[in-house]
């Protein structure tokens, strides 16, 4: 009898042990779930269905236009300093890298739904051109709509240039199957870069086009 009362006993220690272990477990989850939902880190990227239209030049010269609208929205809890910024001209991959189009950022007008391409947009063009870049401060939970373009001759030699991603650095490996021009490090003051995926033919390619940066408060 005294041996049963003896394992009983022993029994009901280990129990309690047990559940004070899991009670202490179940609080540094939670302290370390709080402590994650205080600071939530990221750009959030929407990229939608691309949209098309010609455009003639001051010149005379003939192009086609392929835009997608994008919302940008800042999912931290700090300031993101953000820049887009295209070469002024990309040469197309080989074998036909003689031909030559153009990647730019346009204005929240161009990816609004409903509104279709009016005059006073195609003659902002060439400014737009001009200096392809894009430069804004979002603050936490800011969101900015804009569209990236991409201007090629028409008609075309080889095929059409379909801006279809704008991604995060890290964000590129899911594209394996695309021939990437970005680069593997980041730079020494912490800028995370972004790149857009751009559709030619049969055959995609990564750009980098810019960087964003967390602010201090």
């Amino acid at each position: 009898m005294k041996s049963r009362t003896i394992i009983g006993f022993l029994i009901i220690m280990m129990l309690g042990s047990c559940a004070q272990h899991q009670s202490k477990t179940e609080h540094q989850n939670e302290k370390t779930t709080n402590s994650k939902a205080d600071f939530n880190s990221g750009l959030k990227i929407e990229n939608r269905i691309n949209r098309g239209t010609n455009y003639t030049d001051p010149q005379g010269i003939d192009y086609s236009i392929r835009n997608i609208p994008i919302t940008i929205t800042n999912d931290s809890t700090i300031p993101i300093h953000l820049q887009i910024a295209f070469s002024t001209e990309y040469s197309y991959p080989l074998p036909e890298n003689k031909e030559h189009f153009k990647l730019i950022p346009l204005p929240k007008e161009w990816a609004l739904d409903g509104w279709g391409v009016t005059e006073s947009m195609l003659d902002e063009l060439p400014k737009l051109i001009e200096k392809p870049s894009l430069t804004v401060k979002l603050e936490a939970g800011e969101e900015l709509l804009l569209s990236i373009g991409s201007l090629y001759s028409r008609p075309t030699k080889t095929s059409g240039v379909l801006p279809r991603t704008l991604f995060v650095q890290n964000d590129g490996k899911s594209f394996p199957e695309c021939e990437s021009l970005m680069q593997e490090e980041l730079s020494s003051n912490q800028q995370i870069p972004m790149g857009l995926k751009i559709i030619i033919g049969e055959r995609c390619m990564l750009i980098p086009c810019g960087s964003i940066a967390y602010l201090k408060n």
